[in-house]
């Protein structure tokens, strides 16, 4: 996004990586900034909105922030180690649910992300037998799941989970969505399966150009057409696709707006239903 926005905007871009505190530590430098639209983070609903739900020291609620245009998406993948004896989601639920099984054990890269809550929410509508355990981060997972240490995971197919998948260290079962992903050609879509209320278990994570809440609205449409700019640039789009990321559609600074309500609200919903504290 960087060189496009740039020249949308005449000016330039700089950025700062900010890792740390599931997010909130970029969220909490943004939001120690006044709401004049000179900074910006590349956001998504962990930090956004389920950061805030699981970890007590962000003191902060999603609707401090303001989404000025979703980017991209990412659909979530169901991941194995690479001799599970089940090949298929329906194969695993049925596994978990099996009278007196084992539970199966299901790593996240942290308590409250996203990928912690579908998967705690899956169990929960499937009634399978799901261990979580919580990580710090993708990187220690994928070497448990690698080294045969849990069972399996979600995420998105990205980075390191893509490069694991390649050279089959570990496996795909399914994709939470309505069709199968480009760069996963032979892994069906949650839509193909007969998972029950399968259609509850559509699921990707966004990221978007976000602000802090109050920007001026003159000026958060000026961010928010410069990102739009940004978006149907050929060479940021064929990036993207070649990543296995899928652009999302330009859309107006209203809509946005009611896409983050939205997804506040349902996430919201998510958390509450499994019961997710702050810790």
């Amino acid at each position: 996004m960087q060189p496009a926005m740039a020249k949308a905007l005449g000016q330039p871009v700089v950025i700062e990586n900010l890792p740390g505190a599931g997010g909130a530590l970029a969220v909490q430098r943004l939001l120690s900034r006044p709401a004049d639209g000179y900074t910006l983070i590349m956001g998504s609903p962990n930090e956004a909105i389920l950061t805030p739900l699981a970890l007590a020291s962000a003191r902060y609620r999603s609707e401090d922030l303001a989404l000025l245009a979703p980017v991209s998406n990412h659909p979530l993948v169901v991941m194995t180690r690479s001799d599970l004896p089940y090949n298929s989601l329906e194969q695993i639920i049925a596994a978990g649910k099996s009278a007196g099984s084992k539970s199966l054990t299901f790593g996240n890269p942290g308590y409250g992300t996203m990928y912690h809550i579908v998967a705690e929410y899956m169990a929960q509508l499937t009634g399978a037998k799901m261990l979580q355990v919580p990580y710090k981060g993708a990187t220690p997972m994928l070497a448990d799941l690698t080294g045969r240490q849990i069972d399996m995971t979600i995420l998105p197919n990205l980075g390191a989970s893509t490069q694991l998948l390649e050279t089959h260290k570990i496996k795909a079962v399914a994709v939470l969505d309505t069709q199968r992903m480009r760069t996963l050609p032979d892994v069906p879509a949650i839509s193909e399966t007969s998972v029950a209320r399968k259609t509850e278990f559509v699921y990707s994570i966004w990221l978007g150009v976000m602000s802090k809440a109050g920007v001026p609205v003159e000026r958060a449409r000026v961010l928010a057409d410069a990102s739009q700019q940004a978006l149907r640039s050929p060479e940021l789009i064929k990036a993207l696709e070649l990543s296995g990321v899928q652009p999302m559609k330009p859309q107006t600074l209203e809509a946005s707006a009611k896409f983050y309500v939205d997804e506040t609200d349902r996430l919201r919903k998510m958390a509450a239903s499994i019961k997710l504290t702050p810790q």
